[in-house]
């Protein structure tokens, strides 16, 4: 009996052990499992809070830092045919946006050189054969034919230009487009939404009994390009040609005494928003009318017509095709426009 009773007390102690030591491996698991969810609860929001924010501001820094690169190749472009002794002018740009380490890859951007205009030359009246698809731009001074002895010196002159195109296609941040076209950069949404980045030297000046314009007219040429990578590629500019066109001497009475005459500005370009917004609002400041008798503004597309929004904060159009955009000034005492030729490259080399 006695050694019954020992066995069973020693069975019974084993059995305490076992189960005192499956009590610690459960408490150890649940505890490992516990903290590998506050792991992945923490790094879940980590990853669907934190790191948004994070690549949203890496997305727009990099959209500022193109937005320099840009402004800086046109004010070089600027100086080379304002100057006229700077033959080439290079611009870094950065490709990519930063990313989020192990976790996030950069956005990577397209830099693109194209022809303004793939499908042919222009009417005979100076116009795209096909409007909706084509960066031109056009100058025109013009005046009805006075009476006899009367001088009449029209200028007209069409160009087709090539434009540099930087496509960001942020996952984060918003999608956007940079246009260095017409001696001017803009920024456009995919929304449509667009604005005018670095205006082109356009300055309508109005004064009780004079009106003066100065303004630019910079074609790009060049073989067309394309580069997709990280790392940065430079843009050079090489100047080419510079004139510049008055009206002085132009348009003369019978005694010899200067008249007034009208501007023409038509700008073919991809962002119709912020090439709108700049033009309006530069030439209905110097007015500070908004008459049609006085100046005017009209756009059309492939489709027809444009009706510009009476709005300018809702121009939401879109910038699928090019748009034909047409600032008239009338009654001009003086004008002055600077002609000009740039070539664009893309450097061999890159980072």
């Amino acid at each position: 009996m006695g050694e019954r009773r020992r066995a069973r007390s020693r069975s019974g102690y084993r059995h305490g052990r076992r189960l005192r030591q499956a009590r610690r491996g459960v408490v150890a698991v649940v505890g490992t499992l516990l903290a590998l969810l506050v792991f992945f609860a923490l790094f879940g929001i980590f990853l669907t809070q934190y790191v948004p924010l994070w690549m949203e501001e890496n997305e727009n820094a990099f959209s500022n830092q193109v937005q320099v690169s840009l402004a800086t190749l046109k004010s070089g472009v600027d100086d080379q045919y304002t100057l006229g002794g700077i033959p080439g002018y290079s611009v870094p740009f950065t490709m990519s946006s930063q990313s989020v380490p192990l976790i996030t890859q950069p956005t990577v951007a397209t830099l693109s050189y194209l022809n303004g205009c793939p499908d042919g030359f222009y009417a005979s009246n100076g116009t795209p054969v096909r409007i909706g698809s084509c960066d031109f731009l056009r100058l025109a001074y013009n005046t009805a034919t006075g009476a006899a002895g009367s001088q009449t010196h029209n200028f007209n002159q069409t160009s087709p230009t090539n434009y540099l195109e930087i496509s960001l296609p942020d996952r984060y941040y918003v999608p956007l487009d940079y246009y260095f076209e017409g001696d001017a950069v803009t920024g456009a949404q995919t929304s449509g939404h667009g604005w005018m980045v670095a205006p082109p030297p356009l300055n309508v000046t109005k004064t009780s009994s004079n009106l003066t314009v100065q303004s630019s007219f910079v074609t790009l040429l060049g073989n067309t390009s394309s580069y997709t990578s990280q790392g940065t590629k430079d843009v050079t500019s090489h100047f080419l040609s510079t004139t510049n066109v008055t009206s002085v001497h132009r348009f003369l009475s019978t005694t010899g005494a200067a008249r007034t005459f009208n501007l023409t500005v038509t700008v073919g370009v991809h962002d119709l928003c912020g090439w709108y917004n700049f033009l309006y609002n530069e030439t209905e400041h110097a007015f500070g009318s908004t008459s049609t008798t006085l100046w005017k503004l009209t756009a059309s597309g492939s489709s027809g017509s444009v009706a510009l929004p009476p709005v300018l904060s809702n121009c939401q159009l879109s910038i699928t095709n090019t748009f034909d955009l047409e600032l008239q000034v009338f009654n001009v005492n003086y004008a002055v426009t600077t002609i000009a030729q740039a070539q664009l490259t893309f450097n061999a080399g890159g980072l």
